[in-house]
């Protein structure tokens, strides 16, 4: 149709099976389902070339493949993206100024660069725990949160006990991050970098690029990675046998 009219094809196409455990990538937990939901985006430079499309697949909720049942949502409207541009400008370019009941009066602020890389320490890959043995999902060693900047995802994970977090720091790298969301990485701009938050038993994942450009011009279902962390925590974590034992335990006595 497109051809016929003169258009070029789709700038972009997401497709995601909802129900299949899609934002999970080789992660994914393979099982035969019986009710999904296709989630189908895409993008074009012809708003006209979107609006041609959400009338043909209309028609798909009922005479496409078969088993299908309807249009979750009715017919789709075709919506601008919208990025986020974010930016750094010099101080002193910006005149600050306050305003209070009425009155406005400027205010100087130091424009100097105090920052120095020799603040910056380096971050310690991983450890050898020779004791782990047996895995356990990360979950029950840690707790997990995620969100989102622009095109980047923050994870952010606390272990539960001090204790655990040798085992989580040795096995939860950059690089085993990096391969868990391989599916979600911009495959030239993508990075992880890892943080330790010292004092908090904890540790923090900046996702570059791992977005699909992140909010309202992502096409995803997670565009904000808040799933990430939850994901995440389904990692297999070796630990020591007496660990397991405890944190195994202590899953069964809370378990209704």
């Amino acid at each position: 149709l497109f051809a016929a009219k003169g258009m070029d094809d789709f700038t972009k196409v997401d497709i995601e099976l909802l129900g299949c455990e899609a934002t999970y990538g080789n992660q994914a937990n393979q099982q035969p389902r019986r009710e999904v939901v296709v989630k189908m985006a895409a993008t074009h430079s012809n708003k006209k070339a979107l609006e041609l499309f959400s009338r043909e697949i209309a028609q798909a909720g009922t005479g496409m493949a078969p088993g299908l049942t309807g249009l979750v949502g009715g017919r789709p409207k075709v919506s601008p993206v919208i990025r986020l541009f974010s930016c750094l400008v010099p101080k002193d370019r910006v005149t600050v100024s306050v305003s209070i009941n009425g009155e406005t009066s400027t205010s100087t602020i130091d424009t100097r660069n105090h920052f120095s890389e020799e603040l910056i320490t380096s971050q310690a890959e991983g450890e050898t725990a020779s004791d782990a043995t047996v895995s356990v999902p990360l979950v029950k060693l840690a707790y997990g949160r995620s969100g989102d900047k622009g095109n980047h995802a923050n994870i952010g994970i606390i272990a539960r006990d001090k204790k655990y977090l040798p085992y989580i720091r040795a096995a939860v790298t950059e690089n085993t991050v990096t391969d868990y969301f391989q599916h979600t990485l911009d495959a030239e701009h993508g990075k992880v970098t890892r943080w330790e938050l010292p004092g908090s038993n904890a540790l923090n994942f900046l996702l570059e690029n791992s977005l699909g450009g992140g909010g309202i011009a992502s096409l995803r279902i997670d565009p904000q990675g808040k799933a990430f962390a939850q994901q995440l925590l389904d990692m297999p974590i070796p630990v020591s046998e007496n660990i397991a034992n405890e944190v195994n335990a202590s899953s069964s006595a809370s378990a209704p």
